[in-house]
């Protein structure tokens, strides 16, 4: 018996030493989200990866802000879009979050990628817009895929990640889901990972309020696809899914997340 019980201790430690820590727009809880500043206080405080944001501009450039405009953080109404990459650049996207990070500005790809330092972190790439960023996508991540193992795409749109994957086979593709539709029915899970499976892709990576339990971890594992929640902002939530087995958890605050993964 006593036996068993360690062997359960130790399954479940492991379970939570692997479970990928990931900032979500960066250490948003604390930096103005999608900046670089955001980026590596992440890297700062040990976060396993960061997740941002991604645009086409007006001018065929990417720009990393979670908005379809710019209002909520610059407090100037530009849709991302319609506006070229220094129209963007040229706002102010830290003084809504503190004053001391007055000036900070809407950073490209590559200016965020560079904040990630080599090894093992990592960075997820949520396309927010259409397909059209996919071509983009690929020719400025080109010279980064000597480092692959540090890149992945995530996203909701399902022809965005199958282009994706066509685009760039060398990297990992993640397909986002809430638990229901647009039309607020919910989602069928069997169907979402026979359409992740079909189209080649890595893994999945869930809203906190699908029905997290045993049976759903296992289900899509069985399918051969990693695990990913998404957004997980108390402890409680945080011990409950690593103890599941989740291959990484999404958070506006990844210290909080790592003191909660140690207890």
């Amino acid at each position: 018996m006593r036996v068993l019980s360690l062997l359960l201790l130790s399954l479940l430690s492991a379970n939570v030493s692997a479970t990928e820590i990931v900032a979500h727009r960066g250490f948003s809880q604390r930096a103005p989200e999608n900046t670089v500043a955001a980026f590596n206080l992440a890297w700062e405080h040990e976060s396993d990866a960061c997740e941002l944001d991604l645009y086409l501009t007006k001018d065929g450039e990417i720009a990393i802000l979670h908005d379809a405009d710019t209002k909520r953080t610059t407090g100037v109404a530009k849709i991302v879009k319609e506006s070229t990459l220094a129209e963007l650049q040229a706002l102010d996207a830290g003084s809504w979050k503190a004053k001391g990070y007055k000036g900070e500005k809407i950073p490209t790809l590559i200016e965020s990628l560079k904040t990630m330092p080599i090894g093992k972190k990592r960075f997820f790439l949520e396309v927010k817009c259409g397909p059209e960023v996919v071509p983009v996508l690929a020719k400025q991540l080109k010279t980064w895929r000597p480092r692959a193992g540090q890149l992945c795409i995530i996203a909701f749109d399902r022809t965005v990640a199958q282009e994706a994957k066509k685009a760039l086979p060398w990297m990992k593709v993640y397909r986002l889901s809430s638990e229901k539709t647009k039309d607020k029915k919910p989602v069928d899970l069997t169907q979402l990972i026979a359409d992740t499976k079909a189209d080649g892709l890595d893994g999945l990576d869930l809203g906190l309020k699908w029905a997290w339990n045993e049976a759903l971890v296992k289900q899509v594992k069985d399918a051969g696809l990693e695990l990913y929640v998404w957004t997980v902002n108390k402890p409680a939530d945080v011990k409950r899914l690593a103890a599941l087995g989740v291959d990484g958890i999404t958070t506006d605050d990844p210290v909080m997340v790592r003191i909660a993964l140690k207890k």
